[in-house]
């Protein structure tokens, strides 16, 4: 499977790096020079540096040939119009969308995007979850899943940064405590009953799922 990926950051270098441990083919497009040079010198994958905007660089970059593209970059604008490039201009099978914003959802899907994913939206549910649940998947595609786990009163977790879950390529999306979000950086300590979302391959959510719920 030929696998394109616009934007290199750590949603695209996770995406790019289980297609290619997978063996399939993988094409990564990202404007950061420096992000490229990482992604080059550490993945089996093909990097083309420069604007994805660029029709010119989609076509040299193969992406006119993909089976899936992946438009995972941190700007929703970009992402949604290289969608709407792939989807009714190359034909590409599948494409899946990333956006940050909720008001961009409608937008993407204007685009001809086959799956949209909404980080903020996936954060909105989370507070307004009103459940007991330990743990439930609210999406899942491509060996990938986004989920959301609470921390039991028992949990070894408990005390624990946040920086150890992202030490295992996991993304946290979202933190609640007490009813409301908190910021989401490395030196959180986990206390009992915060809720996480959390996005990232699957076999590292699993791993987590277990350090977490114990």
């Amino acid at each position: 499977m030929f696998v394109a990926v616009i934007g290199g950051g750590r949603v695209g270098y996770s995406i790019a790096e289980f297609f290619s441990k997978r063996g399939d083919r993988v094409v990564v497009v990202e404007k950061n020079e420096k992000v490229c040079g990482e992604l080059a010198g550490s993945l089996d994958v093909t990097v083309y540096c420069g604007d994805a905007r660029s029709i010119r660089l989609l076509e040299e970059a193969g992406v006119n040939k993909a089976d899936v593209l992946f438009a995972v970059s941190g700007s929703d604008s970009l992402n949604i119009r290289v969608a709407s490039v792939a989807k009714k201009r190359f034909g590409v099978p599948r494409v899946v969308v990333r956006v940050n914003h909720a008001e961009n959802k409608e937008k993407a899907a204007q685009s001809g995007a086959d799956e949209v994913i909404c980080l903020d939206e996936v954060a909105e549910l989370f507070v307004r979850a009103v459940t007991e649940v330990d743990y439930r998947v609210l999406f899942k595609h491509g060996g990938f899943a986004v989920v959301e786990i609470r921390v039991l009163p028992d949990s070894p977790a408990i005390g624990k940064p946040l920086r150890e879950l992202v030490e295992k390529g996991l993304k946290v999306v979202a933190v609640v405590r007490d009813g409301s979000l908190v910021e989401a950086g490395e030196d959180l300590v986990l206390e009992a009953d915060d809720r996480l979302v959390l996005a990232g391959r699957e076999e590292a959510i699993n791993e987590t799922r277990q350090d977490i719920l114990g």
